[in-house]
């Protein structure tokens, strides 16, 4: 098994293409559809299939966010901090599963909520009504400063959204309101594809390279404390050259589509304790990753 594993982890490495310098530019397209396309797409499919990987099927999209639920978990505790007395912002908090993570596996003081969408808000305020809950832009400042004024969290969290940010210099904005939303030494923990190599752009979505991530983070006065695997192999090998791996995802992606929930089920299940192993095993990964920041003072 061990001799397997070592094969497996050999070939989803991350393949690295030759270096670049990467200049953040704006997209004259932002798409200001953006709030209409997922408000469509959740009021459509409420809950982890309509907030995941939605070409995957119900039941595979299940097994993934077990997969992200171990990952949170194991990763926020490995700061071995109590966070008890710990208030927590999520910035696209969507349909509430990173909300319930903190509140129920963390165990933190108090949860706000941030999303660009109605239906999130009002299907969270009823689901948590013990959290608070928002519809804003947190790359508006009118927003941050009408919502929060000079109120600051402990941690702000933001799985699965950054990516969504298609306009560099919006990203920018984010990254510095974030910073403005923490108290010092506050925690911001979040997921990326963190590519290395140029940015893979697309009218939704866009996988920064690993270079500017980190410098617009330190740029805004963050202090990077570690990067770590998400996903390994169930996941989009974004970052990624090698042909083989590329063709093994294909082949996945196909199978979940040809065949449905039932090939979604069979293969999660079979994947999921292998994912587990890699995940805690491998240091970086081609595919979706986690990483921890703390604000300077």
């Amino acid at each position: 098994m061990f001799s397997a594993l070592k094969r497996i982890i050999k070939r989803n490495s991350v393949s690295r293409p030759p270096a670049t310098t990467e200049k953040p530019r704006p997209i004259d397209s932002e798409p200001s559809s953006l709030k209409d396309y997922w408000e469509s797409r959740l009021k459509e499919n409420f809950g982890l299939h309509g907030a995941g990987f939605i070409g995957l099927g119900r039941t595979y999209n299940n097994w993934l966010y077990k997969v992200r639920r171990k990952v949170f978990v194991s990763r926020i505790k490995s700061m071995h901090l109590d966070f008890s007395d710990k208030d927590i912002l999520d910035v696209g908090c969507g349909t509430g599963f990173y909300v319930g993570l903190w509140k129920n596996q963390i165990g933190v003081r108090h949860i706000t909520g941030i999303d660009i969408t109605n239906i999130a808000i009002e299907s969270l305020k009823g689901k948590f009504p013990d959290a608070e809950f928002y519809r804003a832009d947190v790359s508006s400042d009118a927003d941050i400063a009408f919502l929060f004024g000079t109120k600051e969290f402990d941690v702000v969290s933001a799985f699965d959204v950054l990516f969504h940010i298609v306009d560099d210099n919006r990203y920018e904005k984010v990254i510095k309101n974030i910073h403005s939303m923490l108290k010092p030494n506050g925690i911001f923990v979040f997921s990326d594809n963190f590519i290395h190599g140029p940015a893979i752009r697309s009218t939704y979505q866009v996988s920064r390279s690993l270079s500017h991530i980190e410098k617009t983070l330190i740029e805004n006065g963050f202090e990077i404390i570690q990067r770590r695997p998400m996903f390994v192999l169930m996941n989009t090998p974004v970052d990624t050259t090698k042909r083989a791996s590329k063709r093994r995802w294909r082949s996945l992606s196909l199978l979940l589509q040809r065949y449905g929930d039932t090939a979604g089920s069979a293969v999660g299940c079979f994947l999921y304790p292998i994912e587990l192993i890699l995940v805690s095993l491998l240091k970086e990964t081609a595919s979706t990753e986690i990483m921890i920041c703390r604000k300077r003072n």
